[in-house]
């Protein structure tokens, strides 16, 4: 991004420095700066990036946007009135000054999956761009588009956690195509009920030009209902509603395959990974391929090559036990989906559950659906940690015989060795401040 661009984008002043330069790296963070890099120095309640402009040069920084005035005359710097909305600014003006296809992935569950299955099938093709880690909202967001390298298409996940958020996402990242995976219970607490959940997704298009198109899981309730005469809607499940649709579908314990029908032609799709749910993020990956014009077999080789992020259900092999942890985080429709995955197997089955949090009012109603839903998929042993928790604990031994409930993690590891044999599955889920990596690790 030259810096005339920059400073038109921001409306910004530029006080020293060449306007015809090019920046192609931008950060927040003063320690990660590449030699001619962008320090953005943002403010918060406890921090002010602007202490860190000096070691943000020392660091290899080449230039500067600022609130306050500065001055270094052997750098560019240029100066804004809020570097957080010059942020948005400058991801903004990239966005509509490319020529890029943008793919926004929203949803309760399921983002980061179907963002990388998407990702995955779009590079078959196109040189491609995609979120990386969890920069899905109003800082991360604007920083991926600003790794912006002459690629073809962005995949970008977009998260929120209350109303107008995913809005001013969206009238950012301008999707050409957006999908969205699911509408659950998570940020219930913040949201207060899921028809508000489902309003705040559908914010998604606020960005998009008529005729756009929106890619929906139709097998979930909520998004059932959604008609929206202006946009291009596709809608993908198992029902027959869908204009694409998972029939045959074969679920293993580490993969799984179903067939897809699309202008009369029928293919097998095989999905790396284990879950039904996994299903839904592979139509939604065949659905963006054939709205960039991929070639069926080009999905399929895509779907076959994706990997999971990091973190999301890594499944461990340790000390002669299979681990599926689920420790990054957690809400009713996650725990149901790992729930399913550890069912798959045919080992002895343990899960070790914990606290889904910001949920609320809501929490005691659905800890205890989590209860029931466990209590009916033939688990062998379900432990239960943590003050929320003892719901799912509770609802669950009224049909179920081995359930054991602790308040802390460190009770459960005093326990390990008793509750776990040779060869178990054992499922590990829960919010991530409930820190049940450290339950992963002592296993």
């Amino acid at each position: 991004m030259k810096v005339y661009e920059i400073v038109e984008a921001t409306r910004g002043i530029l006080v020293s420095g060449n306007k015809d330069d090019e920046i192609n790296f931008f950060s927040q963070d003063s320690r990660q700066m590449t030699n001619g890099g962008m320090y953005i120095p943002l403010k918060g309640e406890r921090f002010d990036g602007h202490n860190f402009i000096e070691s943000a040069f020392q660091t290899g920084a080449q230039a500067i946007i600022s609130e306050k005035d500065v001055n270094y005359e052997d750098k560019i710097v240029i100066k804004v009135k809020d570097t957080h909305q010059a942020l948005k600014d400058m991801a903004s003006y990239l966005r509509n000054h490319r020529p890029v296809k943008v793919v926004g992935v929203t949803g309760s569950v399921g983002k980061t999956s179907t963002r990388d299955m998407v990702y995955s099938v779009v590079k078959q093709k196109y040189k491609t761009l995609k979120t990386e880690g969890n920069y899905n909202n109003e800082i991360g967001l604007p920083l991926t588009i600003l790794r912006y390298h002459d690629e073809e298409v962005l995949v970008l996940e977009m998260g929120m956690n209350h109303l107008q958020e995913m809005s001013r996402l969206s009238m950012i990242a301008r999707p050409d195509i957006a999908c969205i995976t699911n509408v659950g219970t998570a940020h219930i607490g913040e949201l207060g009920s899921r028809e508000n959940i489902l309003k705040a997704k559908l914010e998604i298009i606020n960005g998009m030009k008529e005729g756009s198109t929106l890619i929906i899981n139709q097998d979930n309730d909520m998004l059932q209902t959604v008609e929206l005469p202006h946009l291009n809607v596709v809608r993908v499940g198992k029902g027959k509603e869908a204009s694409i649709q998972a029939s045959h579908i074969v679920l293993e314990e580490t993969k799984s395959s179903f067939e897809v029908e699309y202008q009369g032609k029928k293919e097998i799709i095989e999905v790396p990974v284990q879950g039904e749910h996994n299903i839904s993020n592979a139509l939604i990956a065949i659905a963006v391929g054939i709205e960039l014009n991929i070639s069926l077999e080009d999905i399929k080789k895509g779907i076959q090559e994706f990997k999971l992020t990091k973190n999301r259900m890594d499944i461990l092999e340790k000390n002669h036990k299979t681990v599926i942890d689920g420790t990054y985080n957690a809400s009713v429709d996650s725990m149901k989906s790992s729930i399913d995955v550890l069912a798959n197997y045919k080992k002895r089955k343990v899960a070790i559950l914990a606290d889904m949090l910001e949920l609320g009012d809501y929490s005691q109603q659905l800890h205890e659906k989590v209860g029931s839903y466990v209590a009916s998929k033939g688990i062998d042993i379900l432990v239960c940690v943590g003050k929320e928790a003892k719901y799912i604990y509770q609802k669950a031994r009224e049909s179920m015989k081995d359930v054991y409930y602790f308040e802390s993690n460190q009770e459960v590891i005093a326990r390990l060795d008793e509750l776990l044999k040779e060869d178990d599955v054992i499922l590990v889920k829960g919010s991530h401040s409930m820190n049940l990596k450290e339950v992963v690790e002592k296993i």
